[in-house]
C-alpha cells in the first residue's frame, strides 16, 4: 500500500463523508444501509442486504461500485449458475499440459469490489469457493494459493436462509460481518419523495481508489477508544449473553474494527459509545429473532438519546398515518400531539439527530395546518 501524507489522509476521509452525504440526499430512507456499505468498505469486511425487490438495494450498490475505481465483479446467481461464471473457465492450454488451471480474468478472484445478487442460490461448488475467498482472501488455482485483492463484497437476497438450508449457507451467512434487513419506505415524507421526485440516482462528486480505501482502513484501525466506549462494548457483550445472544469469538473480535471504521466515517478522532450503534448489524447469529433484540440492547447502552429520538419519530409517524387532514377534528388533535413530540425533541440538546427529527415534525405540523386552511 502506498504511504499517504496526513493531508491526503484527511482528503480521503472527506471523500467518504461526502459520498455518505450525497448518497443520503438521493436515496430515500437508506441512511443506515449507506452507513453500513461505507463502513464495510473502510473495515474491508463484507455486507449482506436482505429485503424485497424494489428497495433500492441494487441502486445503492451500483452507486458504490461506480464510486470506487478498480476492478469490479457483479453476478446474479441462479440455481443453474456454474463456478466458471464466478471464478473463470478452465484454461484449454493448461489442460493440454495436464493442468487444471482457471482463467480468472474479470472474475471474482481478481476483483477489488464485488456484488453478488441472490447469493443463497449458489451451488455447493460455488459456495465452497466463496467461503475461502470471502474469509481468507485467497483462491486455490491449480495448486497455487493466490491472494485475492477483494476489499468489499456486497451480497443481496430477497430472504434470509432458513434453518433447514444446511451448514454451507450458515457458514456463508457468517462470512458477512455486516447484515441488515432492508425495508420499504415507511414515512409519509419518504413516500412523497418517491412518487414526485423522478430521478433518484445519486450524483457523486468524488471517486476513490483501492489505495485510498487501504489508507482509510489503516487510519480507522489506528483510532483510539475512549474509556466509556470500552466499557460500553463490554457491557453490551455481557448483556447480550444474558439475553441468549452470544456471537462467536471471531465476530466479537471483528466488532472492534467495525466500530473504528464507523467512527472514521463519522469524522471522529476517537471511538465513543454512540459509534457502537453500528454493531446492531454485527452482534447476532440467528436472523429471525436476534437482530431486533440486539439492536435494542445496543441502543440502550451505547446511545440512549438516539433511541429516544427514534421512539419519538415512530410516534410521530403513527400519528401521521392515522390522521385524515380533511377532518378538522383529527387534524387539530394530530397537531397538538405532534407539538408535544416537537417539544420533547427540543429538550434534547446538542444532538444533530434530534434537531433533524424536530425539523421534520415541525414540517409535518405546518403541512397539516395548510391542509386545514385549504379545507376551510
Amino acid at each position: 500500500m502506498k504511504t499517504l501524507s496526513p493531508e491526503t489522509h484527511s482528503a480521503v476521509q472527506d471523500k467518504f463523508m461526502t459520498a455518505r452525504r450525497e448518497l443520503s440526499e438521493a436515496l430515500i430512507e437508506r441512511d443506515d444501509e449507506i452507513d453500513l456499505a461505507l463502513t464495510a468498505l473502510i473495515a474491508q469486511e463484507h455486507l449482506l442486504l436482505v429485503g424485497p425487490p424494489g428497495c433500492a438495494k441494487s441502486l445503492l450498490l451500483d452507486s458504490l461500485m461506480n464510486w470506487m475505481h478498480g476492478r469490479r465483479f457483479a453476478i446474479l446467481l441462479t440455481k443453474f449458475s456454474t463456478p466458471e461464471e464466478v471464478v473463470g473457465p478452465v484454461s484449454i492450454t493448461a489442460l493440454k499440459e495436464d493442468r487444471y488451471r482457471r482463467v480468472t480474468t474479470s472474475k471474482l478472484p481478481e476483483a477489488e469490489l464485488a456484488f453478488i445478487d441472490e447469493v443463497w442460490k449458489a451451488s455447493s461448488a460455488i459456495l465452497n469457493t466463496l467461503l475461502k475467498i470471502l474469509n481468507e482472501r485467497v483462491f486455490e488455482n491449480d495448486g497455487e494459493t493466490l491472494r485475492v485483492p477483494l476489499r468489499l463484497c456486497v451480497a443481496a437476497s430477497n430472504e434470509w436462509p432458513s434453518p433447514e438450508t444446511g451448514k454451507e449457507l450458515t457458514a456463508l451467512l457468517d462470512r458477512f460481518l455486516f447484515r441488515r434487513t432492508v425495508r420499504p419506505i415507511a414515512t409519509l415524507a419518504g413516500r412523497r419523495r418517491l412518487l414526485w421526485t423522478r430521478d433518484h440516482g445519486p450524483k457523486l462528486s468524488t471517486s476513490i481508489t483501492a489505495d485510498e480505501v487501504d489508507a482509510a482502513h489503516k487510519a480507522a484501525g489506528a483510532l483510539p477508544w475512549s474509556d466509556d466506549a470500552v466499557e460500553a462494548l463490554e457491557t453490551i457483550l455481557r448483556t447480550l449473553t444474558k439475553e441468549g445472544i452470544q456471537p462467536g469469538d471471531r465476530r466479537q473480535y471483528k466488532a472492534v474494527g467495525a466500530t473504528q471504521a464507523y467512527a472514521y466515517l463519522a469524522g471522529a478522532e476517537r471511538v465513543s459509545p454512540e459509534h457502537l450503534e453500528v454493531l446492531a448489524s454485527v452482534l447476532w447469529d440467528d436472523p429471525v429473532e436476534q437482530p431486533e433484540k440486539s439492536a435494542q440492547v445496543i441502543a440502550r447502552i451505547a446511545n440512549p438519546t438516539g433511541m429516544r429520538v427514534n421512539q419519538l419519530l415512530m410516534e410521530a409517524e403513527q400519528i401521521l398515518s392515522a390522521t385524515d387532514v380533511k377532518n378538522l377534528g383529527q387534524a387539530t388533535t394530530a397537531t397538538a400531539k405532534l407539538g408535544e413530540i416537537e417539544k420533547q425533541l427540543s429538550a434534547i440538546e446538542r444532538d444533530p439527530r434530534a434537531s433533524k427529527a424536530r425539523a421534520y415534525v415541525r414540517d409535518q405540523m405546518r403541512r397539516i395546518r395548510l391542509a386545514c386552511i385549504h379545507e376551510v
